[in-house]
């Protein structure tokens, strides 16, 4: 009886650090995306500093979160990730613009992989 009461604890917090992990990883690569989208209106409509102030901003929000992210997806996705966010910044300006929308490009396919990757959509 002992060993069924063990097996159940086990599950049930493999069940939870796996409903824990599929959340943190869908409102993070969410979080991003949504940064990115909101970096290109910003462009789109002439504001470049504050395009840069959102790039700084996801940047920041997710090195706080990437400790916890590489418990669930590999580190060299995650550094591939970082390594194009701070590339973002050299490219915010209206001579680069459409370098810019074709490396925001990247970076959401980027995310889109890793969703795969995580979630195993098809």
């Amino acid at each position: 009886m002992r060993r069924v009461r063990v097996a159940a604890v086990i599950l049930t917090a493999l069940i939870l650090l796996t409903l824990t992990g599929r959340r943190l990883v869908s409102n993070s690569l969410n979080a991003l995306e949504a940064g990115l989208t909101q970096v290109e209106s910003l462009c789109a409509g002439g504001a470049y500093q504050a395009a840069k102030q959102q790039i700084s901003n996801m940047t920041q929000a997710y090195q706080k979160k990437q400790a916890v992210l590489a418990l669930f997806i590999r580190r060299d996705k995650l550094n591939e990730l970082e390594t194009a966010l701070y590339g973002l910044n050299a490219y915010v300006h209206p001579d680069y613009r459409q370098d810019l929308f074709c490396e925001i490009g990247k970076l959401k396919a980027q995310l889109n992989g890793m969703r795969r990757l995580f979630f195993g959509l098809p």
